[in-house]
């Protein structure tokens, strides 16, 4: 989704549509009427209309909701909880619930030892209080030994980067290391420190590590940790392990990928041809072997009847994807054939790739008439975004609130607003395809003007372009032996590294539809040459 944009905040645009109270009473529990809250909040009510319109709240967790809540209500207890979370000092807090609400790691990076053993002493959760012991230790392997693997792991990742890079870049022993696994924030650590260079002794570190006892993602990230340390013979043995423990074929595709990467053996290529997913592992090998991919439907028989559900209500799709989620596979056929009607299509096309199990992939084109005033490279990457952002579904609406086809963010849709021709005059309006592609064009012409390949334009589109023109610059697509696959996975944002393939290997396929054909082969190559990528990056 477009997250970020190289603006100042934004407020809400003061002329939309206004919601009611009525509004919000009149519609069911789902994601569509906290979206509908959200926006009732940020309009100039009273404090009991936002009461009552909190209370019906789907999803309380939901702190997008919670902070746009608390400046409009009265509520003394949730104003009394945001002020504690946003406490910095945590000596100045006399009471003990708002002591707990306030405390983090980072924050108590911050006192003396002998503060934080007068803050121990009042806390009464066990887990800060440790942390609060740890932190007063001398920064040693045999330090830490008497604390379970959760603390030590929180104190490794959760007390802010510049405190680790002084205190925690230690190398530990294998017992050590394998000890800190049966911790469920083991993969995370894993990620973190094999991704960032300065942390040279932890990375030493996992080398060690056996990795049985760990899910497929770290067990790959181990992988990546022995590559990148010369170590092609362990980083096979670690590509297979999390071959063997991956859940979706993409993964098991992204391991035997790196594993004829690094052997050339054919049968790992043999793989990938087999795989019924359709990847950038799975393309590259169709692609080096000169063979087509032809798993896949670009069109389906629709009839001209409009359907009794409206797509583009949120409402309704809410309850079309409930219809799909609780039908049986052997029902699915069946459910396809009750929405032939051609406004219907994309839920067709979602049901149709269910049934066969994802086997067979979808990549239709319902939105050709809005799209006819771009180059046919410029539909394939809009429609390449489009699958992978909404799956052509209209009315999608995440659960940070992006919108629409394209799943352009509320504020992104503001400043947009301010500079194109007949803007919106409601959020809604954004659920209409018309609308939402008309937008998504101008942020993406925009885009291009810095970018000039596909996955570069995805992964700002997904993280924002100041993410990754810092990214870029921190000597990454360069040629190299394992280039540029190392550097995508090597993505400090997890999001945009997997949006970012999805979106290449979508931009292939619908390359190949529209009867323009490129080489993913050719694709990578182009990545390590920053004349034909970016205008961040110094030319070759």
């Amino acid at each position: 989704m477009i997250k970020y944009l190289l603006i100042s905040s934004l407020l809400f645009v003061s002329g939309y549509a206004k919601i009611s109270l009525e509004d919000i009473n009149s519609k069911p529990p789902c994601r569509a009427k906290d979206f509908m809250i959200w926006q009732f909040l940020k309009q100039n009510i009273t404090p009991d209309e936002a009461d009552k319109a909190y209370e019906q709240v789907y999803n309380n967790k939901n702190n997008r909701l919670f902070y746009a809540y608390a400046k409009k209500t009265k509520n003394k207890h949730v104003k009394y909880k945001l002020s504690c979370k946003k406490e910095q000092n945590l000596l100045s807090i006399k009471d003990q619930e708002c002591l707990e609400l306030a405390f983090t790691p980072y924050k108590a990076t911050k006192l003396s030892n002998a503060q934080r053993e007068k803050l121990a002493k009042r806390l009464k959760s066990e887990s800060k209080i440790n942390i609060l012991k740890i932190l007063n230790e001398n920064h040693s392997k045999n330090a830490y030994k008497t604390y379970d693997a959760d603390t030590i792991l929180t104190l490794l990742t959760n007390t802010g980067y510049k405190y680790r890079s002084k205190h925690l870049n230690i190398e530990f022993d294998k017992e050590f290391i394998d000890s800190l696994a049966e911790s469920r924030k083991i993969s995370y650590f894993i990620k973190t420190m094999v991704n960032n260079d300065k942390f040279n002794k932890l990375q030493k570190s996992l080398l060690k590590m056996s990795g049985k006892s760990l899910n497929s993602q770290a067990t790959f990230y181990l992988a990546l940790n022995h590559l990148r340390h010369s170590d092609e013979a362990s980083a096979v043995k670690f590509f297979k392990l999390s071959a063997s423990k991956a859940k979706y074929q993409k993964n098991i595709d992204k391991n035997n990928f790196w594993i004829y990467f690094i052997t050339k053996e054919q049968e790992y290529l043999d793989k990938l041809l087999k795989s019924k997913d359709i990847n950038i592992y799975s393309l590259y090998a169709h692609d080096k072997m000169d063979k087509r991919v032809d798993n896949y439907f670009t069109g389906l028989q629709t009839n001209k009847n409009t359907s009794n559900k409206n797509l583009l209500d949120p409402f309704h799709w809410n309850e079309i994807l409930k219809e799909i989620k609780t039908t049986q596979t052997d029902d699915l056929f069946d459910l396809a054939q009750e929405y032939k009607q051609k406004d219907m299509l994309p839920v067709r096309s979602l049901i149709i790739q269910k049934a066969y199990k994802y086997n067979i992939h979808g990549y239709v084109m319902p939105y050709d008439e809005h799209l006819e005033d771009l180059s046919l490279d410029d539909r394939a990457l809009v429609y390449a975004i489009m699958r992978q952002e909404s799956n052509m579904i209209p009315s999608a609406l995440s659960h940070s609130y992006a919108l629409g086809l394209m799943q352009i963010m509320p504020f992104v849709t503001d400043h947009i607003s301010k500079t194109i021709d007949e803007p919106i005059t409601r959020y809604d309006d954004m659920f209409i395809p018309k609308n939402n592609i008309r937008y998504s064009k101008a942020h993406l012409k925009w885009m291009k003007k810095s970018l000039y390949h596909p996955l570069f334009i995805a992964y700002a589109y997904n993280g924002g372009l100041g993410f990754l023109k810092k990214f870029l610059r921190k000597d990454k697509f360069k040629e190299g032996k394992y280039e540029p696959f190392l550097s995508m996975e090597m993505m400090t944002n997890a999001e945009s590294r997997e949006y970012g393939k999805k979106v290449l290997a979508n931009y292939v396929m619908y390359k190949e539809v529209l009867g323009e054909k490129v080489s993913i082969l050719d694709l990578f190559d182009t990545l390590t040459q920053p004349k034909k990528t970016d205008r961040f990056r110094k030319r070759g």
